[in-house]
């Protein structure tokens, strides 16, 4: 799921692909059930015709350019990257995505598929639009090259956002077909924590990634390819912390033994909502709650 394949990532806005490829288009903010299995006919097809293999993603989110400024994607890029490591793709094409790029016309997209990225064959999802006022269709893209229509099943990634944000991790786990998860480097916090026997990893995650709703979870941690317990707190921390504070993930580990992790990169898995943040009048009772915390993760 997570690594094991090199893939050579392109960025920019003229990007020129080395070699001729089949080319997978779409938005793919979480690479989820949907989108992999669209993947893995781009990877099949590549083998099959002796072609590179070949994913093109848009930066930022062409939801912040045209619609919502504030839209939070379900992974930053760099999220996205490890999983695409995992399903056997040559190339991740980050194309950059503004006003100027959005007013192209379906035709002139379809020719810098073909001239610029060199793609012999396209896959795309049924129904797949794009362009200026998304005029261009599945035709459009004929008149320029092979055309692959992949009909996937209905995940959504609004449906999983959808999920997430009810608190329905279990769910949402079985569209994406992984547990959503926020990969950081560990950070300083304030070291409360270890005043009240809770000694604690901080993210701050990218503004722009989307978090789910305040509140504690039971989390698996991925340090180093080591996998531990972790009780996380996703807020602003309102017992310890001033007002306007900045969100930020911060969790316990059940079972680590080993020494400082600060610097190093980590993933947090998010598998059950246990419940939302809320302020206590004492670091006592903080304390108090914190451990039914733990003793509920454990338990589960």
């Amino acid at each position: 799921m997570f690594g094991g394949f090199d893939v050579i990532t392109l960025r920019g806005r003229d990007i020129r692909m080395p070699e001729p490829c089949v080319l997978a288009v779409g938005k793919f903010e979480s690479i989820h059930l949907g989108h992999r299995a669209l993947i893995g006919e781009v990877v099949r097809l590549a083998k099959d015709n002796g072609l590179a293999s070949a994913l093109i993603v848009f930066e930022p989110h062409p939801y912040r350019v045209l619609s919502d400024s504030g839209y939070k994607p379900l992974f930053t890029g760099p999220e996205r990257a490890r999983l695409v490591e995992g399903l056997g793709v040559d190339y991740m094409v980050e194309h950059h995505f503004d006003a100027d790029f959005a007013a192209l016309s379906g035709c002139f997209f379809g020719q810098k598929l073909i001239n610029e990225l060199q793609a012999r064959i396209v896959v795309v999802g049924k129904g797949y639009r794009f362009g200026r006022g998304r005029e261009g269709t599945v035709d459009t893209l004929r008149l320029f090259a092979d055309v692959v229509e992949v009909g996937v099943n209905e995940t959504s990634t609004s449906a999983i956002r959808g999920l997430l944000s009810e608190n329905k991790l279990t769910e949402a786990e079985g569209l994406l077909g992984f547990p959503f998860f926020i990969i950081g480097d560990v950070t300083p916090g304030q070291r409360l924590g270890r005043t009240i026997g809770f000694p604690t990893i901080n993210l701050y995650p990218c503004e722009e990634k989307y978090l789910p709703v305040d509140g504690v979870y039971a989390t698996r941690v991925v340090i180093d390819n080591k996998k531990y317990r972790g009780v996380t707190n996703i807020g602003v921390r309102p017992t310890v912390a001033d007002k306007g504070a900045p969100r930020s993930v911060e969790t316990y580990l059940l079972d680590f033994e080993g020494g400082e992790l600060y610097g190093k990169d980590i993933r947090v898995e998010f598998l059950s909502f246990i419940r939302l943040e809320r302020r206590f009048d004492s670091l006592e009772a903080l304390q108090v709650q914190i451990a039914k915390d733990c003793k509920k993760v454990a338990e589960l």
